[in-house]
């Protein structure tokens, strides 16, 4: 059953774990085979891959960004138009990052009504 925007995850960081509710979560960063967590507590390195990750979570909230992020679209601040035709975002926390040029137009698409 995919998770949902009011559903709490547990981040399992080995040594570490914390229940956070999933709307908390403001991105996620790729770290080899393992994926940092950013989220309102802080940062947690949980051993889960951004591929695993986007499979379980919910799409229409959790966007794949490029092969270095998922992104909460909740968390987004800003949104600018590169001059590559490519977007431009500011997360809540004040983190940029670029939209892929594969990924924009479905970003695109996403947002707009």
């Amino acid at each position: 059953m995919p998770l949902t925007l009011n559903d709490k995850i547990l981040l399992d960081g080995g040594k570490k774990c914390e229940l956070v509710d999933l709307k908390d979560v403001r991105y996620f960063e790729t770290c080899g085979n393992y994926s940092k967590t950013y989220y309102s507590g802080g940062i947690m390195l949980i051993n889960r891959t951004l591929s695993y990750l986007n499979d379980k979570l919910p799409e229409r909230i959790f966007f794949r960004a490029n092969r270095q992020y998922i992104v909460n679209l909740t968390h987004i601040k800003n949104v600018q138009l590169t001059n590559h035709a490519m977007f431009q975002i500011e997360m809540s926390c004040g983190k940029e990052i670029e939209i892929s040029r594969r990924r924009s137009q479905e970003f695109r698409d996403i947002l707009t009504l």
